[in-house]
Formats: structure tokens, sequence, C-alpha cells
């Protein structure tokens, strides 16, 4: 998930956790109309949030890990998201 970078059965696109999967982050975007936001109102990339981070210069959407705000990669490769 995207938002609290759980790999437990939810339903990732309604997620609207305050805290990361385990309880040690808080969480720093939230789901907005299905959509990746900052608590400031910038909007992510979901692609890039994937394990593949597919990079894109169609949009201005950003390209920041949506677990800890890096830029080198998505949520799904995120050092504070669970394991597979």
């Amino acid at each position: 998930c995207a938002v609290c970078l759980g790999r437990n059965l939810h339903c990732v696109i309604e997620c609207n956790a305050t805290l990361t999967w385990d309880g040690k982050h808080d969480t720093i975007f939230e789901r907005i109309h299905k959509a990746l936001w900052t608590k400031d109102g910038q909007q992510l990339c979901t692609a890039w949030q994937r394990e593949e981070g597919r990079d894109s210069t169609k949009h201005d959407n950003h390209h920041t890990c949506s677990g800890c705000g890096a830029t080198t990669h998505g949520a799904q490769s995120c050092p504070r998201a669970q394991k597979a």
C-alpha cells in the first residue's frame, strides 16, 4: 500500500492510515479521490510507487516515495515498507 506501506490484505485505494503498517512512522501522504497527495496539496505519481517505478515526464505529478519522501525509489522499494 502506498499510504501505510503494508502488504496486508486491505483496500489500498481507500487506505486512510495515519501510521505506517508497523506503527513506527507517521504517514506523509494521503489518498484523496484515489490519488496520492502530500499534506500540502501536491499530487504524487502513483505509477512511481510501484515496484517497477515507471518514470514519466509527461505529467506534473511528483516522483517521490509516498513512504519516506525520497526521490530515489517508490513505496514498494522503500526501506520502511513491509517485506514480502
